[in-house]
C-alpha cells in the first residue's frame, strides 16, 4: 500500500476519536460525561444525563463521523477495501478515542453513519426495524441488535458482495464487545 491509504485510515481514526459527547457535556453542563450516567461517551448517555438537545447534537455528530470517514476515503479514490477499513477505523476511533486515553463510546451512532454511507437502503430497513422493536420492547440494546442484525441479512438477500456482508457482520460485534468491556470495567472498578 502507498502512503495515501494509510493516511486515509489514520484520518478516519482521528475523526472517529473526536469525543463529541465529552465536548458537548463539558460545554452544556460543565461535566465529564464519563462520570455521568453509565459513563459511556456516546449519544444515549448524553441524552439521559445532559438532555435531549445535547443528546441529539452528539448523535448527529457521531453519525456524521462515520459518514465523513467513508466520504473521505471515496474522495481520495480509495479502493473498496480501504473505504471499508476507513469506516471501521472511525468506529474504533470513537470506541477508543486517542483524546480520552482510549476511552470512548460503544460506536452505535458512528456505525450507523458508516453503514448509511455504504449501504443506505439496507441501513434504512435496519433502522425501521430498530424503531419498531424499541416501540414494542423499550429495550435499546435488544432493538439495536435486532435492527442492525437484520441489516446484514437484508444485505445478503439484496445480493451485496460477500465482502460487504462479512464487513457488516464483523463491524456489528464491536458494539457488543465495547459494551461488555464497559460492564467489566465498571465491575472491576467497583470491586
Amino acid at each position: 500500500m502507498t502512503a495515501r491509504p494509510w493516511l486515509v485510515l489514520l484520518g478516519a481514526y482521528l475523526l472517529g476519536s473526536i469525543p463529541t459527547a465529552y465536548i458537548v457535556a463539558r460545554i452544556v453542563a460543565g461535566m465529564d460525561i464519563r462520570r455521568l450516567g453509565d459513563g459511556n461517551v456516546g449519544a444515549k448517555n448524553t441524552l439521559e444525563s445532559v438532555g435531549r438537545l445535547a443528546g441529539l447534537v452528539v448523535a448527529v455528530a457521531d453519525v456524521g463521523k462515520g459518514v465523513l470517514a467513508v466520504a473521505m476515503a471515496r474522495y481520495f479514490s480509495a479502493t473498496e477495501e480501504v473505504t471499508l477499513l476507513a469506516g471501521m477505523c472511525a468506529v474504533l476511533g470513537h470506541d477508543f478515542s486517542l483524546f480520552l486515553r482510549l476511552q470512548g463510546g460503544q460506536g452505535m451512532a458512528t456505525t450507523v453513519g458508516v453503514f448509511g454511507a455504504l449501504f443506505p437502503q439496507e441501513t434504512a430497513v435496519g433502522l425501521i426495524a430498530l424503531a419498531i422493536v424499541y416501540a414494542v420492547t423499550r429495550n435499546w440494546d435488544l432493538s439495536c441488535g435486532i435492527g442492525l442484525g437484520l441489516l446484514a441479512m437484508v444485505m445478503w438477500i439484496a445480493g451485496q458482495s460477500t465482502l460487504r456482508v462479512l464487513y457488516a457482520m464483523t463491524l456489528l460485534p464491536i458494539i457488543g464487545v465495547k459494551k461488555l468491556l464497559q460492564v467489566w470495567r465498571g465491575r472491576h472498578v467497583a470491586a
